[in-house]
C-alpha cells in the first residue's frame, strides 16, 4: 500500500509546525509495511511557511518507507494548491491520499490509520472524512453562547465532508479537476464525488465518516470574523450552485465534466470568473440558494418539543442569515462588475 499525504497551506507559518509535528507522530508514519510521502504544497505565500515547513519535516529523517518535500506554488488558492498535489506532485503509483489543512490538531495517535483503514474495510466507500471538533476558548457568557451559536450549522452529518482533514482514493481523487478560482473546494468535492462527475443523482454512501476519529481546529472567535466567514461560505456556495447548472448543461452536450473544467483551466484561468458574472446577472436580488440560508431552521433537532423554547433564537439565526445573504448577493455582483478573482474573498474572510 502507497499513501500520499498532502498539506495545502497559506501563509501559515505560526502553525505549520505544529500540524507537521502532529503528523510526524502518527502511527502510520512509524509503519514499514506502508509506503508514505508527505507534500507541503505551499501556495501564494507571503511569510516563512515554506522555510518552517521544510525545518519541521527534516525531524523526519530515518523514518521507515518515508519521504517528504515542501512544493512551493507561486499562485495563491486552495483549489489550484489541490490540484498540483492531486494531479501533479503525488506519486501516480499511490493507492490512497490523505489531504489536511496546515493548521489542525489530531485527536489520536492513529487517526490516519483509523481513516485509511476505514476505505480498505468498506471498498464502496470513496473519501473518508472525520469528525471536525471546534476547540473553542474557555470565553463564557451570553456572548460566548452566541459565538457558538452562530458556528452550529444544518451539515454536521456522517456524509458531509470537511476539507480540514480526510482520507481518499487516490482514483477518486484524480478523477475530479477543481476550477481554478472556486472558493467552498469542500463542497464542491463533494458533489463531484457523490454524483461521479455530475454522470448520476448523488449517492450518499459513497462518502462516510470514519467513526471514532476526529481532529480539532480553532474556530473564530470574534463576531467580525464569524461574520466574514459565513459571508464567504455563502458566496462560495452560490458560486458552486452556479457551477453545478453549468455541468448539467455541459452533461446535456456530451461533455466529460473533468475533462472540460481541465481544459477551460488551462486555455483560460479566469473562466470561472466570467461564468459567475454572468449567472450573476440572472440571478434573483439574493442569489444564495435558498436551501442554504434555511439550513439552520431545517435542522430537524431544533424542532423537537424539547427545543421549542429555542425558538426566538432560531429566528434570529433566520434573520442574521438573511442579512449575510443579503450582503453576500451584493458581493457577488460587486465582483463581477469588477472582474476580481472570486477565491480572493478567502482573505477578507480569514482576518480577525
Amino acid at each position: 500500500m502507497k499513501l500520499a499525504i498532502g498539506i495545502l497551506a497559506h501563509n501559515e507559518e505560526g502553525s505549520i509546525g505544529a500540524t507537521i509535528g502532529s503528523l510526524l507522530k502518527q502511527t502510520v508514519i512509524a509503519n514499514p509495511s506502508i509506503g508514505k510521502e508527505i507534500i507541503v504544497v505551499a501556495n501564494g505565500c507571503a511569510d516563512e511557511t515554506a522555510a518552517v515547513a521544510e525545518g519541521a519535516l527534516s525531524e523526519l529523517a530515518g523514518a521507515a518507507n518515508c519521504s517528504a518535500r515542501v512544493v512551493d506554488v507561486a499562485a495563491a488558492g486552495k483549489a489550484n494548491a489541490w490540484n498540483v498535489f492531486v494531479h501533479e506532485a503525488s506519486a501516480k503509483d499511490a493507492d490512497f491520499f490523505v489531504l489536511l489543512d496546515a493548521d489542525i490538531e489530531f485527536g489520536s495517535f492513529d487517526a490516519i490509520e483509523r481513516l485509511v483503514d476505514h476505505l480498505v474495510k468498506e471498498p464502496d466507500i470513496l473519501i473518508a472524512p472525520d469528525q471536525p471538533v471546534k476547540r473553542f476558548s474557555e470565553r463564557g457568557g451570553p456572548l460566548g453562547a452566541l459565538i457558538r451559536a452562530l458556528q452550529k450549522t444544518g451539515s454536521d452529518d456522517d456524509h458531509a465532508l470537511s476539507g480540514q482533514l480526510y482520507a481518499a482514493r487516490a482514483a477518486a481523487l484524480r478523477s475530479v479537476v477543481m476550477p481554478i478560482g472556486v472558493v467552498v473546494e469542500d463542497g464542491f468535492l463533494r458533489a463531484m464525488t457523490l454524483t461521479k462527475g455530475f454522470t448520476q443523482p448523488e449517492k450518499l454512501s459513497l462518502i462516510r465518516r470514519a467513526p471514532g476519529v476526529r481532529h480539532f481546529y480553532k474556530p473564530y472567535e470574534s463576531l467580525n470574523s464569524i461574520y466574514r466567514y459565513e459571508r464567504r461560505q455563502a458566496v462560495g456556495t452560490t458560486i458552486n450552485r452556479f457551477l453545478y447548472d453549468e455541468f448539467r448543461q455541459w452533461r446535456a452536450a456530451g461533455l466529460d465534466v473533468t475533462e472540460e473544467i481541465r481544459r477551460r483551466n488551462a486555455a483560460n484561468p479566469a473562466w470561472l470568473e466570467a461564468l459567475v458574472a454572468e449567472r450573476v446577472k440572472k440571478s434573483p436580488p439574493i442569489a444564495v440558494p435558498k436551501n442554504y440560508v434555511l439550513r439552520r431552521v431545517r435542522r430537524r433537532d431544533n424542532w423537537s418539543i424539547g427545543n421549542l423554547a429555542k425558538a426566538p433564537l432560531i429566528a434570529a439565526a433566520l434573520l442574521y442569515d438573511l442579512v449575510v445573504a443579503a450582503d453576500a448577493s451584493v458581493r457577488l455582483r460587486r465582483r463581477a462588475a469588477d472582474g476580481a478573482r472570486w477565491d480572493s474573498i478567502r482573505k477578507a474572510a480569514n482576518t480577525k
